[in-house]
């Protein structure tokens, strides 16, 4: 039925049911952006875990030494230093005592046994001494009396060498005067009785001669025993002498021997200038504490470094290196910076000669190796003013031991297990 008014067609069936099934889609942004910001990050670390590296430092201790003419004077043992005989900055010459330092001796029961041995020694020596000078004495008193027994000798061979003269000379005449009375004998102006009275002296004058030569025969073979056996007992003396001599040195190095053990000369090993003194007067030191430095204050400067086994390995010539200098804290005054000069072939300290250096991987010690650095400056700016870094101050410094990638780094663990395995 119509009023004039059209009326809308019916709409097929099942058509809203068709709209009302219509789905509007809309995209989130939020979640695109924050899937699109990790796949960055996790690329990002892929990147860094391959393309990255890192670097291993060391520190390591050093002193400022020079190029030429320094020499840096260290502390064979522990001790208490007794004296200091110089100041910084004075000329000494070689030789010439910088300090003193009083070592620790060992003790048993309360006791020094330094103090004992050197005690006994002394005693020793002195009961020596005594004896040295009693064998020196007879030595000397022989001596003068073999010199007068020559001279009793010379004059006793002089006296009868005069009784031989005259006995000769006697016989001579007595000789020439029998002779003579023969002669009267035979021409009847002398009787048979005055001649053999004539012969009866020469035979005493004959006799008399072998006497003396007797006598001089005699008295040389006392004087040959009496000279072997004054030799005999001149060589045990001298023998005597020659041991207390020999033990009086013995003793004498081992009094040295404990002196060293009790006290330690420090002396300047060459000529130059006292380039700093690091201990003072009543201070306790270390072994291998560095004492004083002697040299020439003007030379150029290089860092000597003493470093480890587990640093050295792969240092290289050439390599930058941190320098901080105690006399300018870095915090305060920043860092200087070396370039590496040499590195030793072999180790300076054997690992038991070296106690300081104490591995903190295991027990065991390690040797030490010399690197030398050569500073890019030689002054350091502190206040506004560039302060000139003094020959045989002290230093810590950081060297790169180890440069690797991060992917090394993160897979070491994974490496080890499947090396275990």
């Amino acid at each position: 039925m119509s009023n004039g008014v059209d009326a809308p067609e019916r709409a097929p069936p099942g058509f809203l049911q068709r709209r009302a099934g219509v789905l509007h889609l809309h995209r989130d942004r939020g979640a695109t952006a924050l899937a699109w910001f990790f796949g960055l990050m996790i690329v990002l670390a892929v990147a860094a875990l391959f393309l990255g590296r890192f670097a291993r430092t060391e520190s390591v201790r050093g002193y400022v030494s020079a190029v030429t003419g320094l020499s840096r004077l260290d502390a064979r043992a522990p001790g208490i230093v007794a004296s200091i005989d110089v100041r910084q900055g004075q000329t000494v010459k070689r030789g010439q005592r910088l300090m003193q330092v009083q070592l620790r001796e060992r003790t048993a029961g309360g006791v020094s046994t330094v103090a004992a041995d050197r005690t006994s020694l002394t005693e020793r020596r002195a009961v020596l001494e005594v004896q040295r000078e009693r064998l020196t004495a007879f030595l000397a008193r022989a001596e003068r009396e073999w010199t007068e027994i020559d001279a009793n000798t010379e004059t006793v061979g002089a006296a009868f060498d005069g009784q031989e003269a005259i006995l000769r000379q006697g016989l001579r005449e007595q000789s020439a005067t029998v002779a003579r009375v023969q002669v009267y004998l035979d021409q009847g102006y002398a009787t048979r009785d005055a001649l053999n009275a004539q012969r009866r002296t020469l035979l005493d004058y004959g006799r008399q001669m072998a006497e003396l030569k007797a006598r001089r025969a005699e008295m040389r073979q006392q004087a040959a025993e009496r000279v072997r056996t004054q030799r005999y007992g001149l060589a045990e003396k001298e023998g005597q002498l020659a041991s207390v001599r020999n033990e009086l040195s013995g003793i004498a190095a081992q009094i040295a021997g404990l002196a060293a053990q009790s006290h330690l000369d420090v002396v300047a090993p060459a000529d130059g200038q006292v380039a700093g003194l690091f201990v003072e007067a009543g201070a306790s030191i270390a072994a291998d504490q560095v004492l004083a430095v002697v040299g020439d204050v003007g030379a150029d400067p290089v860092v000597v470094l003493d470093v480890p086994a587990r640093a050295v390995g792969l240092a290289k010539v050439g390599q930058r290196v941190v320098l901080k200098y105690d006399a300018f804290p870095f915090k305060t005054f920043g860092i200087g910076h070396g370039v590496v000069a040499s590195i030793s072939g072999t180790p300076q300290r054997a690992a038991s000669e070296n106690p300081a250096t104490q591995d903190s991987q295991g027990p065991g010690r390690q040797s030490t190796y010399r690197i030398e650095v050569v500073p890019e400056s030689r002054t350091m700016r502190a206040y506004g003013i560039d302060e000139p870094i003094r020959l045989g101050s002290t230093l810590s410094a950081d060297i790169v031991v180890e440069r690797r990638r991060l992917i090394d780094w993160v897979l070491d663990p994974i490496r080890a297990m499947r090396g275990r395995g």
